[in-house]
C-alpha cells in the first residue's frame, strides 16, 4: 500500500490506519463521533494527500475540457474553481472532479485517488490533435483540508495581513512555513473551510503549521471515518456509492452540472436522451423511522415491491438518525411515499427527504 508522507505523523497521533484506494490512511484518531462533531462546532485537520492531481495546460486546454468534462469550463476565470464530472459515451460516470483556473491556459484538477490513473489515461487517449499537455503531478504534491467553523480564524492567525476572505469555490496563492501553497474555498464537508495544494516536501511543515495554530480552537486530526459521515449528512456523492461508469449525473440527481447548452462534450448524446425521455431511475434521500444503520447494498421497497438499492448510509452524529441515499425508480421519488428500507431480514420504514440532512 501506498503511504502519505504524514504516514508516522498517523502513527504519533495513534490512528487506526486502513487500506483505501491503495492507500494506507487513517480511519480515525480518537473516534469517528469525536472527530465528526470536532468539524461541525470547531475544525478538524485532514490528510488527502492520496487525492489524484492533473495538470492540463496549453493554447487548447480550455476546449480540451470542454470536451472532456459535463460542466462549462468556459464559465470559469483564473482563482475560480467548479465541481464538475468525467462521463464515458454512455453517460456514466468515470469520476467527479474539481477544476482549477490558475491561468488562460493553465489548469489543476483534483480526481479520486481510485481513479487517478484511469482519468489520466483517459484524458491522454483523446489527447491527439489538440495543443494541450496533460501531466500527473500527484506524487509531487501533498494535499490538506482544514475545515470547520472555525477553519477561517486558523488561517487569518496564520497568514495575518495576507489572509484574503474567498467565497465559495475561490482560491489563491500564497506562503506558508516557508512553503508555496494554493488555498481553496473548497471541501467536502459542508463546513466552512479550505483544501490546500503545495509542492510535497512541505506536507509535514504544513500539516505542524495548522496543527499548532489550531490548539486553541480545539481544531482535531480527522480521519476517513467522519470524512464519509460529513459528507453523507450533506447529500455529496462518493465516487463508487452514488457515481460509477454505470450511473449517469442525471441518475445521481446532479444535473444542474450538466451544461447541454455546450456544442459538445463526451456523453453528451447519451444524457441528452435520459433528458428528453426522463432517467428510469433516481438518487433519492431517507431517513429510517426507527432507530437502525442503513448500507450500501441495503434493498429498498414500496409495500411488496423492490424498487431500488441504498448507496450510502449510516446512522450520523449530527442527525442522530439512519439517513441515507438510494437509487430507485424515478416514479417513487415523491415524498409522500412511504419506503422501507431491507436491513438484516427486516423491513424499516424510511421517510424520503431531502438529500441534505443537516439542519443548520
Amino acid at each position: 500500500m501506498k503511504r502519505t508522507p504524514l504516514y508516522e505523523t498517523h502513527k504519533k497521533l495513534k490512528a487506526k490506519l486502513v487500506e483505501f484506494g491503495g492507500w494506507e490512511m487513517p480511519l480515525f484518531y480518537s473516534g469517528v463521533v469525536a472527530e465528526h462533531k470536532a468539524v461541525r462546532e470547531h475544525a478538524g485537520l485532514f490528510d488527502i494527500c492520496h487525492m489524484g492531481r492533473l495538470t492540463v495546460k496549453g493554447p487548447d486546454a480550455k476546449a480540451f475540457l470542454q470536451v472532456m468534462t459535463v460542466n462549462n469550463v468556459a464559465s470559469l476565470v483564473p482563482g475560480r474553481a467548479q465541481y464538475s464530472l468525467v462521463c464515458n459515451p454512455q453517460g456514466g460516470v468515470k469520476d467527479d472532479i474539481f477544476i482549477y483556473q490558475k491561468g488562460e491556459a493553465d489548469y489543476f484538477l483534483c480526481v479520486n485517488a481510485s481513479n487517478r490513473e484511469k482519468i489520466y489515461r483517459w484524458f491522454l487517449d483523446y489527447r491527439s490533435g489538440r495543443n494541450v499537455s496533460i501531466e500527473d503531478v500527484s506524487d509531487r504534491m501533498g494535499m490538506l483540508a482544514l475545515q470547520g467553523p472555525q477553519a477561517p480564524g486558523i488561517l487569518h492567525k496564520i497568514l495575518k495581513e495576507r489572509f484574503r476572505p474567498l467565497k465559495h469555490a475561490e482560491f489563491f496563492e500564497t506562503e506558508m512555513a516557508g512553503v508555496t501553497v494554493m488555498a481553496a474555498r473548497t471541501g467536502y464537508t459542508g463546513e466552512r473551510g479550505y483544501e490546500f495544494y503545495f509542492p510535497i516536501q512541505g506536507t509535514e511543515a504544513l500539516w505542524n503549521l495548522f496543527y499548532e495554530n489550531g490548539r486553541e480552537d480545539q481544531l482535531a486530526p480527522v480521519g476517513l471515518g467522519a470524512r464519509d459521515t460529513l459528507r453523507l449528512e450533506m447529500g455529496y456523492a462518493l465516487y463508487g456509492h452514488e457515481l460509477t461508469e454505470e450511473i449517469s449525473p442525471l441518475e445521481a440527481d446532479l444535473a444542474r452540472f450538466v451544461d447541454f447548452k455546450k456544442e459538445e462534450f463526451i456523453g453528451k448524446e447519451a444524457l441528452a436522451k435520459q433528458q428528453e425521455k426522463g432517467v428510469p431511475r433516481i438518487l433519492i434521500g431517507f431517513e429510517l423511522k426507527i432507530k437502525n444503520v442503513p448500507r450500501q447494498h441495503c434493498k429498498v421497497f414500496y409495500q411488496d415491491q423492490e424498487i431500488g438499492e441504498v448507496t450510502s448510509g449510516n446512522l450520523t452524529p449530527s442527525v442522530q438518525k439512519g439517513i441515507g441515499l438510494a437509487l430507485v425508480q424515478s416514479e417513487y421519488r415523491k415524498k409522500e411515499r412511504d419506503i422501507f428500507v431491507g436491513i438484516r431480514d427486516k423491513k424499516i420504514p424510511a421517510d424520503i427527504t431531502k438529500k441534505c440532512f443537516l439542519k443548520k
